[in-house]
């Protein structure tokens, strides 16, 4: 692919993307791309998660604001009613038309089952149509390892590869958020389908750093706080978010397929929450609970789930998510990295002490 060819990405003030964007802007171990971005965002959409990475990459501030970045105010629902505004903007600032898309945009809602539900699917519907209407040569979209299912019982021992794709498996023991990122990757093998060339990357649970106050920092908030006293033993694939984004700029250039999954290690949820407390400098004991006994004393209250503020903690989804043993195979993803995955230890020493700063501050 071109490299001086206009890019669109979506997402870019969020974790995720504003890592893609600093891969792009060569921080990463990618050459730098040298044709336009269009970053789309909302108006409101708050610039705290790119000054935090321009400020872990140890890059001057507002680093991300170069000739050829634009951020554009794109409502990402209106779809493909916004290709004629885009197509007039490049003509309006003589820029090339926008020749591939990469699909960041997400709502994190993991332990949540809101109703209406989670928009994901929606959203990606509309970016697809917008693609579309834009006739562009390329499509990468960021899904999840939570679309590749999985059949073994609750706390054994089960590979899944890149191939195991469970869009018809029963969804009782899945949240709005997963529910959301199969039907959204139904929309990207649709388009396929249709002619769109598409590349799927399948992140797992991503290690990052930024505000807070945002979803991904949930774990590093609770952690600094001292408001997450237990862990167990069950596992999932996790990834730092740096290899993430190399990941997706390699997969997107050489138009890979996919599914692509990006998954380094599978700590237990204690080792990985121990390595972050590390990172923050903090010595908390965590509560240890083994899936024996504590799966049968949680299906005990689970008349709880019913309860607001604290009943998503007693759903038969947290169930499963803190006791699975899943594992998923993150070689494809490795094989898109120079040297491989970071070590996930060492990640969480390294992107815990930058946390631990901005806690601080």
């Amino acid at each position: 692919m071109d490299s001086k060819n206009t890019l669109l990405i979506t997402g870019a003030t969020g974790q995720l993307g504003a890592f893609l964007l600093a891969e792009l802007l060569g921080w990463g171990q990618s050459p730098a791309y040298s044709g336009t971005i269009l970053c789309a965002k909302r108006p409101t959409s708050s610039f705290e998660q790119l000054d935090r990475v321009v400020e872990f990459y140890e890059q001057p501030r507002k680093a991300y604001q170069q000739p050829l970045v634009h951020f554009i105010d794109l409502d990402l629902g209106y779809g493909a009613g916004s290709a004629e505004w885009i197509s007039a903007y490049c003509d309006q600032h003589a820029i090339a038309p926008v020749y591939s898309v990469i699909h960041t945009a997400a709502v994190i809602d993991i332990n949540q089952n809101a109703p209406g539900g989670n928009q994901n699917e929606r959203v990606t519907a509309e970016v697809l149509h917008l693609a579309e209407a834009l006739d562009v040569a390329h499509f990468t979209h960021i899904s999840s390892i939570a679309v590749m299912g999985g059949n073994a019982p609750l706390g054994q021992v089960e590979l899944l590869e890149p191939q195991d794709f469970q869009a018809t498996k029963k969804k009782v023991g899945l949240g709005s958020y997963a529910k959301s990122k199969i039907y959204s990757e139904l929309q990207v093998w649709r388009a396929q389908q249709e002619g769109l060339s598409t590349t799927v990357v399948r992140p797992g649970v991503i290690l990052g750093i930024g505000p807070l106050y945002r979803a991904p920092q949930e774990l590093w908030k609770r952690l600094w706080k001292g408001t997450l006293p237990f862990a167990t033993d069950g596992c999932s694939g996790v990834v730092d978010v740096r290899d993430v984004a190399a990941i997706v700029y390699a997969a997107h250039q050489s138009k890979i397929e996919g599914p692509i999954v990006a998954v380094a290690e599978h700590p237990s949820f204690y080792e990985l929450l121990q390595w972050m407390q590390n990172g923050l400098g903090k010595k908390r004991k965590l509560l240890y609970l083994q899936m024996k006994p504590w799966l049968n004393r949680m299906r005990s209250v689970s008349f709880l789930s019913s309860l607001p503020w604290i009943g998503k903690y007693f759903t038969a989804q947290m169930r499963i998510m803190l006791f699975s043993k899943t594992q998923y195979n993150g070689q494809s993803g490795a094989d898109l990295l120079e040297g491989g995955y970071r070590n996930l230890e060492q990640s969480a020493q390294e992107l815990g002490k930058f946390m631990r700063r901005i806690a601080e501050h």
